[in-house]
Order: structure tokens, then sequence, then C-alpha cells
């Protein structure tokens, strides 16, 4: 236990000297909150009262990305819902510090010689990876939650909200990325290149999901006609509903996701709004506990192969 202590320690003082974790913080506690902020503020000056102004609908849509609760459930929303997702660059940016680096300076030997247990090493890397996410998502949360209190001196907001679940969803958020903080790590490592591992991780899932889509989806297909195009529709219809199920991205990102649903109803839509095939691609379709197994199951295999691969190759 000392043993990755000591590589946590050593980790983590490396990575509070490196400019990409201010970087990313800047980004996430500071701009995403500040453009929420201007948005409403132009919003409620220009719109309230006037014709699209029905039945306060501005007042709601305000309330639900610009009061303490709605920047809260926003700075958790926005990072999974870019392309590629804020979660998976910053993901990948540690991945590239903590093994990366290590190999494009030749670090390796004086790291196992220094910390001679692999496992050890691996365990710490891992650690020092996951407090630095939380460390993120920790501040996004309560920078949004500030920001969005300041916001109440000049917008119709109040600081009403569910913020236990809310809290909740940012942890499970958290946990949902040591899956991919695992994955990274394995593909650095195996391509012994800190960019093209930084790439890989961040296009390869998404890549693969995909092909695999565009390839279950021609499965689906056969020769048209007037008699079989309706059940030809309703079984594309059904591969696409089944897609995500096993996806990783859909199931890693599913908690960050969750309040989409919630936010759009919140905006005067009805409440049994579909997102259709859209929706199914968010994973606004897979439950919770689904998506924790889903991810659990991945981390597995990814750590194991990523400690069966650091066990049992010659470090250079």
């Amino acid at each position: 236990m000392s043993a990755v202590v000591d590589v946590v320690r050593a980790e983590l003082f490396k990575a509070f000297r490196k400019r990409r974790f201010y970087a990313l913080a800047g980004l996430y506690w500071v701009l995403l909150p500040v453009v929420a902020l201007i948005t409403a503020a132009v919003l409620d000056r220009n719109l309230t009262g006037s014709f699209a102004d029905q039945n306060g609908t501005i007042v709601q849509v305000v309330q639900g990305f610009a009061s303490p609760f709605g920047l809260a459930r926003l700075a958790l929303m926005a990072p999974a819902l870019m392309s590629p997702t804020a979660y998976i660059i910053a993901v990948a940016l540690f991945a590239g510090l903590f093994i990366g680096e290590e190999r494009s300076h030749h670090m390796w030997k004086t790291t196992l010689a220094v910390q001679p247990a692999r496992m050890a090493v691996l365990i710490g890397k891992l650690t020092s990876g996951m407090i630095l996410l939380g460390l993120l998502l920790a501040g996004g949360l309560a920078t949004a939650s500030l920001a969005g209190a300041a916001g109440m001196l000049f917008l119709p907001t109040t600081f009403g909200g569910t913020w236990g679940s809310l809290v909740g969803l940012f942890a499970l958020q958290w946990l949902h990325l040591l899956a991919a903080l695992t994955l990274a790590y394995l593909l650095v490592f195996l391509v012994r290149s800190g960019t093209l591992g930084i790439i890989l991780v961040i296009f390869l899932p998404a890549l693969l999901e995909g092909l695999w889509a565009i390839l279950n989806t021609l499965q689906q297909l056969e020769p048209l006609t007037r008699f079989n195009a309706v059940f030809q529709a309703l079984r594309l219809k059904q591969a696409w509903e089944g897609l995500p199920q096993l996806f990783f991205t859909a199931n890693l990102y599913a908690p960050a996701r969750h309040p989409l649903g919630a936010f759009v109803r919140s905006t005067g839509a009805s409440a049994n709004a579909d997102l259709g095939p859209i929706g199914n691609l968010l994973g606004q379709n897979l439950t919770l506990p689904h998506a924790a197994l889903v991810m659990a199951g991945y981390t597995v295999v990814f750590g194991l192969w990523l400690a069966w691969v650091l066990h049992r190759r010659d470090i250079e």
C-alpha cells in the first residue's frame, strides 16, 4: 500500500506542474459558466415579454440552464455532448502524461528501478488519473453552482433542484471514466507513442462503433418491395434501438446524458418528448444500472489486459 501511495504522490507532483490540467480546469470551471450566464442574460433581456415568450417560456429556459442547479447540470451534460467529448479529451491527456511521457522520455526503466513492483506503479498511475478527473468534476460542480448563485442577482432564477440526484450522477460519471482511463493507458502503452495513443483514445471507440452500426444496418436490408417496406423500416428501427446497449461510448456517458430528457422538458417540451434515433445514440434508453454494469465489464477486461501487458512485456 505504501508503494502505491508513493507512486500517487510522485505522479500528482508531476501533474500539478503541467499546464494541461490548469488549461482543462480553466475551460471547464470558468469559460463554460461564463458563456452560459452571458447567453442567459441576452435571452432574458431580448426575449422576455416578446411574442416568443409564450406562458413564460423564456423564464423556464433561463431557469433550465442558468440557475445554480441548471448550470451544475449543464456542467455535467455539456462535456458529454461535444464531439469528441471533453471527458475523453481529459482522459487522453492524462494518459499521455502518466503513460506516454514515460515512453517519450525513456523513463520507464528509471520508474521501475525506483519502484520495482509493476502492479503498484500501474495502480498508482490509475489512482492519480482518477484523482485528477475527480478534481475536474468536483470543481466543475462547485464553480457552476457558485456562478449560478451569482447569476441570481440579475436573472429570474431560483436555487431549487434535485441536488442529491445530480451529485450522484457526477459521482457515477466519475466512476464510469475509470473504464475510459484504463483503455487510454492500454492504448498509449501498446502503441508506444503518446501522440498516436491520444488520437486512438479519442477516435477509435467511436470509429469502431460507427463501422459496426453501418455493417449491422446493411445486414438488415433486403431487396425492397412494396410489401416489405414497412417491415424493413421496423426492423431497422429495432436494430438502431438495440445498437447502444453494449456500445462503449453510449454507456460511458450515460450518467452525464441522463438529465438530457429532463432538461428538454424543463424548457417547455412535452413530458413525453421522444428524441428518436438521436436519443438512442445518446443512450437515453439505457438505464443507469445497465450502463454501470457494462462499464464495469469494460473496466475488468481493459484492466486485466493492461496488467498482463505491463507484467509480461520487457520495458525498454
